[in-house]
């Protein structure tokens, strides 16, 4: 079996699951005693991934070109999830899957150009250290065959290719 292994804070995590790696990353995470309670732990990760991700996605942004609206939902540093129903600010809006549809009961926001939304996906480990490395909050140098793809390592597309994204100015 392939180990995961993945480069978070520039330091290299190795383990021979998803799930071991995550203990690396949750304090209490391994001793977690139902699913219930991982993925509560995934989704506390996910949404301090989600305010890591945001602030630097908006540090340097003179929002010019944003509503109100968007300039609040894009400052906002709390847990709670963001209702927009239309996205289309050029700074991406980052969010947590599992309170959208299908997997929550909030209405995922329509996306406009040039709008972007990252989503992190804390259902699954694995799902969980994907969507992290989209979103650039760790990077994935294997998921292993432990994760379940049917891949032997996970495919890192390059600067730009493995978040699904490229950087563009809006005119």
């Amino acid at each position: 079996m392939q180990a995961v292994e993945v480069v978070h804070e520039g330091r290299p995590l190795v383990a021979g699951t998803p799930e071991e790696l995550l203990g690396l990353l949750i304090d209490g995470y391994a001793e977690q005693p139902d699913e219930g309670s991982r993925f509560r732990a995934r989704v506390g990760l996910a949404l301090r991934a989600r305010r890591d991700v945001q602030t630097l996605l908006n540090a340097g942004e003179l929002f010019d070109d944003n509503s109100r609206e968007e300039i609040g939902i894009l400052l906002e540093r709390s847990n709670e999830p963001v209702t927009p129903a239309e996205w289309h600010s050029a700074v991406p809006l980052v969010l947590v899957a599992s309170f959208y549809a299908p997997a929550g009961d909030l209405a995922p926001p329509r996306v406009s150009a040039p709008g972007q939304v990252w989503w992190i996906d804390p259902s699954t480990a694995a799902a969980l250290l994907e969507t992290l490395h989209r979103v650039r909050w760790l990077d994935v140098v294997s998921l292993g065959s432990a994760a379940g793809t049917g891949s032997e390592t996970y495919r890192n597309l390059g600067d730009n290719g493995s978040a699904g994204y490229w950087w563009r100015s809006v005119p």
